[in-house]
């Protein structure tokens, strides 16, 4: 399967580091809420609103895969089609 953006290298390290892999980051990006991160890039979290939208999708095998992913509060920062790096926050981005 082809990624639709690109990882960085520091990307690329940090989902290997943070065992965030590239396909849960663009589930995230395709499915999550985003919001504007400065320097033209955007930051993307999953939400209770974009997990039922997930569940209505792909089903219920594919949110239980990603929930984990979702209580951690994921994100991932994007700038263009590039992946500039994916991590956890301390708290949900958004409410």
């Amino acid at each position: 399967m082809e990624l639709s953006h690109r990882l960085t290298r520091h990307a690329h390290e940090r989902s290997t580091g943070r065992d965030i892999p590239p396909l849960i980051a663009e589930t995230i990006i395709a499915y999550g809420r985003s919001r504007d991160a400065g320097d033209g890039t955007r930051k993307y979290a999953l939400t209770k609103e974009s997990m039922r939208e997930l569940r209505r999708v792909a089903g219920r095998a594919m949110t239980n895969a990603i929930a984990p992913y979702w209580k951690r509060n994921a994100y991932v920062l994007v700038g263009g089609d590039c992946i500039i790096t994916v991590a956890f926050a301390s708290k949900p981005l958004f409410q």
